[in-house]
């Protein structure tokens, strides 16, 4: 009679289990391999270097969670202190162009033949040309243009520099691609995607809160590559 109970029950783990690989499988897949292989490096590295240093008193997932807290309470800096080597491998890899679009080039213009209406023909204009990388491999561009409306002389060299680092959201990049393919895993997941496809680029204070109260899982293979993607790097 109790095994009658009991198959049910390890059959049900074993769903449970093929479809968290299944998730797993379609969404490294759309991601793609070496995207995929630099997301988990980040994730290791995160947990064995970062987390151990900061929180050498807990296990793994007490250290997430006392992250989230301390970055949510805006108690500490310290989720800036990741160490400069793992931050160029992810500044030069395709997968900060798979999650962002990145300035391409940055230039002011002061002469123009045409006015651009509402903007005087006499106010200089920022102008950055973004990139965004797409599934098959190249790029899509588009322009932004801003009026520089400085009273006092400005220094175009240090404005055309401090926009350099100015990242938006590659809506149309493998990496959101394949977070949609899990939007309906989880109410949290649903709820954050749909915040990040309207916003853009979010406040990683304001995912650190709404992960400690939708009390999600810190062990998910999802949960912790948000983290790395949307909240460290």
């Amino acid at each position: 009679q109790r095994m009658k109970f009991v198959y049910p029950i390890i059959f049900l783990i074993l769903c449970v289990s093929c479809k968290s690989e299944s998730d797993i499988t379609e969404f490294e897949k759309i991601l793609g391999k070496d995207n995929s292989e630099t997301l988990s490096f980040l994730v290791e590295d995160f947990e064995s270097d970062f987390l151990k240093r900061q929180y050498p008193d807990l296990n793994t997932k007490k250290a997430y969670e006392q992250f989230l807290k301390d970055l949510s309470n805006e108690d500490t800096d310290d989720w800036l202190k990741i160490s400069n080597q793992t931050r160029d491998v992810f500044d030069n890899s395709s997968l900060k162009l798979a999650i962002y679009s990145v300035p391409d080039s940055i230039w002011i213009e002061r002469e123009r033949e045409k006015p651009i209406l509402p903007i005087s023909q006499d106010i200089p204009i920022l102008i950055v040309k973004r990139k965004y990388l797409l599934p098959d491999g190249t790029f899509e561009y588009s322009f932004s243009r801003s009026p520089l409306l400085h009273k006092e002389p400005m220094n175009e060299d240090s404005i055309i520099e401090s926009r350099k680092n100015w990242i938006s959201i590659n809506s149309v990049g493998n990496y959101s691609r394949a977070l949609r393919s899990i939007q309906n895993k989880s109410a949290f997941l649903s709820e954050f995607l749909e915040l990040r496809e309207a916003a853009g680029v979010l406040d990683p204070r304001l995912i650190a809160y709404n992960m400690l109260e939708s009390k999600v899982d810190l062990d998910d293979y999802f949960i912790k590559r948000l983290i790395i993607t949307e909240i460290v790097y």
